[in-house]
């Protein structure tokens, strides 16, 4: 794969493609495996790539959003919560080896979603309390499938569990403050928020980049939810 990222390295929206292509490919074999197999060698070439875009092109991230799907899917919406999270680690100067455990569970961080029933998912109107609970137990099924394919890194298997956890306290499903909330947790957080705002979702339309951002610093549901530091970094490079 690193071979034809290079090969169009140049093409912003060809190599982008390229992501989408190889990662629709992963979670496709994967939705439709009943015992929960994970291609990790796919997923570490993903990582490659995007680390070594990240690595070329030092305007990466803005070259690249213009071209993303706005379509709320889980595979985009995993890929693009990847591309998100390194960006913010490679410009924190995370260590390569951290880079691909970030990303590894930025990817990965939603895959128990598999286990939850569509209609719930993709329900157009509020959730109801029994529906929010089941949705919620997704960060725990992400884990357990990670386990399943002998993924035990203590920080991939940490952000995973906690990328809903809150610096104030209201997140799930343990309920963290900020001294207990992962460095890896915090930056999947905001991604994660950042995407699900900046895509079309069955009960709204996306919002603009600037205007998410705007949302997680200043309404009041959002305020305090984040860690300030990368959310202010978030904005300088989102």
């Amino acid at each position: 794969m690193k071979h034809y990222i290079k090969y169009n390295k140049d093409d912003h929206k060809k190599r982008l493609q390229l992501l989408y292509e190889v990662n629709n490919q992963l979670f496709e074999i994967f939705m439709i495996n009943k015992e929960n197999r994970l291609n990790i060698g796919c997923v570490e070439l993903i990582i490659d790539a995007i680390i070594y875009l990240l690595k070329y092109d030092d305007a990466f991230i803005k070259n690249t959003m213009p071209h993303m799907l706005s379509d709320y899917m889980l595979e985009n919406h995993s890929l693009h919560v990847a591309i998100y999270a390194l960006t913010l680690g490679y410009r924190l100067k995370f260590s390569d080896e951290q880079l691909l455990k970030l990303g590894s569970a930025a990817l990965l961080h939603d895959i128990g979603i598999k286990r939850i029933d569509k209609d719930i998912i993709y329900k157009k109107r509020s959730l109801s309390p029994n529906e929010t609970a089941l949705v919620q137990k997704h960060s725990q099924y992400s884990v357990e499938i990670l386990k399943q394919n002998k993924i035990h890194d203590p920080y991939i298997i940490d952000a995973v569990m906690h990328h809903h956890e809150c610096y104030d306290g209201t997140g799930y499903p343990n309920r963290l403050t900020k001294d207990d909330i992962s460095d890896f947790a915090s930056i999947l957080s905001i991604c994660d928020v950042f995407d699900a705002l900046t895509n079309n979702r069955p009960y709204r339309a996306h919002y603009s980049s600037f205007d998410a951002l705007k949302m997680m610093m200043r309404d009041p549901s959002m305020v305090n939810r984040f860690n300030q530091s990368y959310l202010h970094l978030a904005l300088k490079l989102l």
